[in-house]
């Protein structure tokens, strides 16, 4: 297990290992779990954050977290509609959406939303590799749709991250995105998240929008 794994995951992947859970076995409810393995409840939702990301789990709304990727009959229709939407078609979307969802964060944002992007900024900028980048770029998107607090949001980020973690769109951005690609695209997470702190919510749409057309010109142009 590599040694820059954060505690809680390193806890969550020994107690899956140890219980001998299979894809598909529910894991305990989240009160109940992070006093099992010893950690906050912050940390441990972060913990299943990063394993959603990678498709390790599923969380359904009154359903509860499952081991595996989410079956079929629970993949919701933002998910099926961006599964076989075209890159450009979903940074139109984007173009569309996020900015907004950047302007709401602004105003409805907790100080523990605000810690969480700030430290997602952090490890973006630090990542050594594609897949690191792509894990804490996913969930800075993530993250900001949460803090709206409007779920219709967050299934539509959420939908557009799992568009962008095909295996279409991995291999043109390796074959686009070099390290100064990488490092423009920090300081902009950078320039979102300072407007976020800040309240303005013209500001966070801004340099969402700034962002995103970054991403356009280096994926698409």
């Amino acid at each position: 297990m590599p040694q820059h794994e954060p505690e809680a995951l390193a806890a969550l992947l020994a107690y899956v290992a140890a219980q001998q859970l299979n894809e598909g076995d529910p894991l305990p409810a989240e009160r109940q779990l992070a006093l099992t393995l010893g950690v906050s409840r912050r940390k441990l939702r972060e913990a299943l954050s990063h394993l959603e990301l990678e498709g390790r789990v599923w969380r359904g709304v009154g359903r509860g977290t499952f081991l595996g990727s989410r079956p079929q009959k629970f993949v919701s229709g933002f998910d099926a509609l961006f599964r076989d939407t075209s890159p450009a078609d979903v940074m139109e979307a984007r173009f569309i959406i996020e900015p907004a969802v950047a302007a709401l964060a602004a105003t409805k944002a907790s100080a523990e939303d605000l810690q969480e992007i700030e430290k997602c900024v952090r490890k973006n900028a630090s990542a050594r590799n594609d897949s690191e980048w792509q894990q804490w770029d996913h969930r800075f998107h993530h993250l900001i749709a949460q803090a709206t607090r409007n779920q219709a949001m967050i299934a539509l980020i959420g939908a557009m991250n799992s568009a962008r973690a095909q295996s279409g769109w991995r291999s043109r951005r390796i074959a686009t995105v070099d390290d100064e690609g990488r490092r423009r695209s920090a300081a902009q997470h950078r320039e979102v998240y300072d407007a976020l702190e800040a309240r303005d919510p013209e500001a966070a749409s801004a340099a969402m929008r700034r962002h995103l057309v970054q991403v356009q010109t280096i994926l698409l142009m």
